[in-house]
């Protein structure tokens, strides 16, 4: 799936070392060492985001590590995607968002 490429651009803007990767159809953003909400234990971890629909969510924000110190949130995706084992939270976001705003949301999860 190809994306906008001024919102690709905003994100390499906040997130410099974004790098992008393609699996299975699905197009992937690597975020490595995304710093998390206040609180959160670890304070950053490697995410990967899927702008796209998958697992029954219109978009994915996985992460690396399990988090915790924050609110309690239901851990049910578990995925082996290119070559790691990544975890996913049972958050739905609202599709019709920038990529930028659409990490952001998945993000709120973790707020206190």
């Amino acid at each position: 799936m190809e994306f906008p490429a001024d919102e690709i651009d905003e994100l390499r803007r906040v997130y410099s070392n974004v790098q992008m990767a393609e699996e299975g159809g699905y197009t992937y953003f690597l975020l490595p060492y995304l710093d998390l909400p206040d609180g959160c234990i670890p304070t950053n971890t490697d995410a990967l985001f899927c702008a796209m629909p998958r697992d029954g969510y219109t978009s994915r924000l996985y992460f690396s590590d399990t988090i915790s110190g924050c609110p309690q949130r239901n851990w049910n995706g578990q995925a082996r995607i290119l070559d790691r084992n990544w975890h996913a939270i049972s958050w739905k976001v609202n599709p019709s968002q920038r990529l930028i705003q659409l990490i952001r949301s998945h993000l709120d999860a973790f707020r206190l």
